[in-house]
C-alpha cells in the first residue's frame, strides 16, 4: 500500500512513530499487568497462610484442651473444619513419624506425604507452607504444617488445609480482565498513535511542499516559522540559512560569469577588430609584425586572466587543495624582496623589508607565495615613482602578522569594503596600463581564508595604503 506521495506506508515515518508508541504502550501494559498479577497472587497467598495459621491455632487449642483421646481429636477436628464459613477447611494431625493419628472426614488427600521441607520447619518450631494439587480437582489447596508440643516435647503434627478455589477465581478474573483489556487499549493507542504522528508530522509535510516550490526563480522564497522552539523550528532555521547561503552563492555565481563574460568579451574583440582591419588590404611587413605584438600582449592578458579564474575556482571548489607543510615564511618574504627589487627599480620605488625573524607556518607554499606576490605587486604597481613598500613581519603568539605598506594613490573611502570583490578595479582607466582584471586581490582574499585567517586594509588617498594579513600558525585541515 503507498501513499500519496509514493512511500509505502510501512516505510513511512508516521507507521514508525506509531509501531513504537503502540509497542511501548504494550510493553508497559504487559509490565503492569504482570506487576498487578504478582501482587495480588502474592497478596492473596499471604492473607491465605495468615487464615491457616489462625485456623490451625484454633484446632491446635482445641486438641490441647480436650483428653488426647483419638475420638477427642477426631471430634475436635471436625468440629474446627465444619465451622468455616467462607473456605473450605480440613485438617488431619500426624504423629512424629509422619503416620495419620486422626484425619477430618474432608480432608482432601488422607495419604498425602508431606514435604521435607515442611517436616524440617516444624521440627524447628516454624510454620511449613505448601501449595498441593490434586489430579482431578480444578483449584489446589494451600496446607500448614505446624508443631504439637505437648509436656515441651514435639508430639504431633497438626496439617489444616484451604481450598484455593475462591482466591483462584480472583486471580483468573484478574487475567480475564486483563485479556479483555489489553487488546483494546492497544487498538486505542494504535488509533492515538497515528493521529499524534499525523499531526506531529504535519510542519515536515508543510516544509517539504514549501520546499519544492522553491527554484532558482524564487531563491529569495522562505520557509516560515511557527516560533515554537521545538527540532522543526530548528530545521526550518536551518533550512531558510541554506537557502541564504545558496541565494547567495548564486548571486556571486550570475555576477562573476558575466563579469568573467565582459571581461573576456573586450580584449576578444580587439583581437577579432585589430585582424579585421589588418586583412582589409594589403599592409606592409611592419604594420603585421606590429599587429603581432599587440595580440601577443592581448593573448598574454587573456591568459593571464583564465589562469586567475581557474585559480578562483580551485580556491572556491574545497579547502582540501591545500598542501599543508611547515615552511619558512621569512623566507619567502625575502625571496619576494629580491624579486621586486628588480621591478621597482624601473619606477626608482624603494623596497624596505624589516628584519624578520626565521617565523615557521603551517601552510601551503605556492598559495602563500602567490598571495605575498599579489600584494607586493599591487603595492609597487600603484605607488608612485620615487615612492617606498614596507614590509614587515611579526610573530604572535598563535599567529603572524605581516603588513604591506605603500606609499601609492590611496582608495578611497566608498570603494574600500569592494576592493576584494571579483573583477572590481578601483580606477577601471589604468587597466590597459597596469594589466590587471581586478582578481588579484580576489585571489588574496581565498588563499588567507583557506588558511583561516584574515586581511585587511587602510588608506588615505594620495598618502598609501596597508594591508594587513593575519595567519594562525597551526592551521589544519578541518
Amino acid at each position: 500500500m503507498l501513499l500519496k506521495n509514493g512511500t509505502r506506508v510501512y516505510k513511512s515515518i508516521g507507521f514508525k512513530i506509531t509501531a513504537w508508541y503502540s509497542l511501548s504502550v504494550f510493553i508497559i501494559l504487559l509490565i503492569a499487568s504482570g506487576f498487578l498479577y504478582y501482587r495480588l497472587s502474592h497478596k492473596l497467598n499471604k492473607e491465605v497462610n495468615h487464615i491457616l495459621i489462625d485456623e490451625s491455632g484454633d484446632v491446635l487449642q482445641d486438641i490441647l484442651d480436650d483428653t488426647l483421646t483419638q475420638n477427642n481429636l477426631s471430634v475436635a477436628i471436625e468440629k474446627e473444619t465444619s465451622n468455616a464459613k467462607y473456605f473450605k477447611l480440613s485438617a488431619r494431625l500426624l504423629d512424629i513419624d509422619q503416620n495419620t493419628v486422626v484425619c477430618s472426614a474432608n480432608f482432601f488427600a488422607p495419604d498425602l506425604k508431606t514435604s521435607e521441607r515442611s517436616i524440617t520447619h516444624a521440627k524447628n518450631g516454624k510454620f511449613g507452607f505448601d501449595t498441593i494439587r490434586i489430579e482431578g480437582i480444578e483449584s489446589p489447596y494451600r496446607l500448614i504444617t505446624r508443631p504439637v508440643y505437648i509436656d515441651n516435647a514435639l508430639k504431633y503434627y497438626l496439617q489444616v488445609g484451604i481450598y484455593l478455589k475462591h482466591t483462584q477465581k480472583i486471580v483468573e478474573n484478574l487475567l480475564e480482565n486483563f485479556a479483555m483489556l489489553i487488546p483494546s487499549l492497544m487498538i486505542i493507542s494504535i488509533f492515538c498513535g497515528w493521529l499524534i504522528s499525523r499531526r506531529s508530522l504535519r510542519p515536515i509535510k508543510d516544509i517539504t511542499n514549501a520546499t519544492r516550490e522553491i527554484t532558482i526563480f524564487n531563491l529569495n522564497k522562505r520557509l516560515s516559522i511557527a516560533h515554537t522552539g521545538d527540532e522543526l523550528d530548528k530545521l526550518t532555521n536551518t533550512i531558510n540559512h541554506m537557502l541564504d547561503r545558496l541565494e547567495n552563492s548564486f548571486k556571486r555565481t550570475i555576477q562573476f560569469t558575466s563579469d568573467a563574460s565582459h571581461e573576456l568579451r573586450t580584449p576578444i574583440a580587439a583581437l577579432k577588430t585589430g585582424i579585421e582591419v589588418t586583412l582589409s588590404r594589403d599592409r606592409s611587413p611592419e604594420e603585421y609584425s606590429l599587429l603581432l605584438i599587440n595580440n601577443l600582449r592581448v593573448l598574454e592578458r587573456l591568459t593571464s586572466m583564465i589562469n586567475d579564474l581557474l585559480e578562483l575556482s580551485r580556491t572556491d571548489s574545497d579547502a582540501n587543495i591545500l598542501h599543508l607543510k611547515s615552511i619558512n615564511l621569512s623566507n619567502i618574504l625575502m625571496e619576494l624582496h629580491k624579486k621586486f627589487m628588480v621591478i621597482s627599480k624601473t619606477k626608482k620605488i624603494t623596497i624596505l623589508i624589516e628584519a624578520v625573524p626565521d617565523i615557521h607556518i603551517n601552510g601551503d607554499e605556492d598559495l602563500l607565495r602567490r598571495l605575498f606576490s599579489n600584494l607586493l605587486g599591487n603595492a609597487v604597481k600603484y605607488t608612485l615613482v620615487e615612492g617606498q613598500v614596507c614590509v614587515s613581519l611579526k610573530d604572535g603568539e598563535s599567529e603572524i602578522i605581516v603588513t604591506i605598506e605603500d606609499t601609492g594613490i590611496g582608495i578611497p573611502e566608498t570603494q574600500r569594503g569592494k576592493i576584494f570583490d571579483r573583477f572590481y578595479r578601483v580606477d577601471p582607466s589604468r587597466t590597459s596600463e597596469t594589466g590587471g582584471a581586478g582578481l588579484g586581490l580576489s585571489i588574496c582574499k581565498s588563499i588567507v581564508e583557506l588558511h583561516n585567517g584574515t586581511i585587511a586594509v587602510k588608506s588615505t588617498i594620495n598618502v598609501g595604503s596597508t594591508f594587513i594579513v593575519h595567519l594562525p600558525k597551526n592551521h589544519a585541515h578541518p
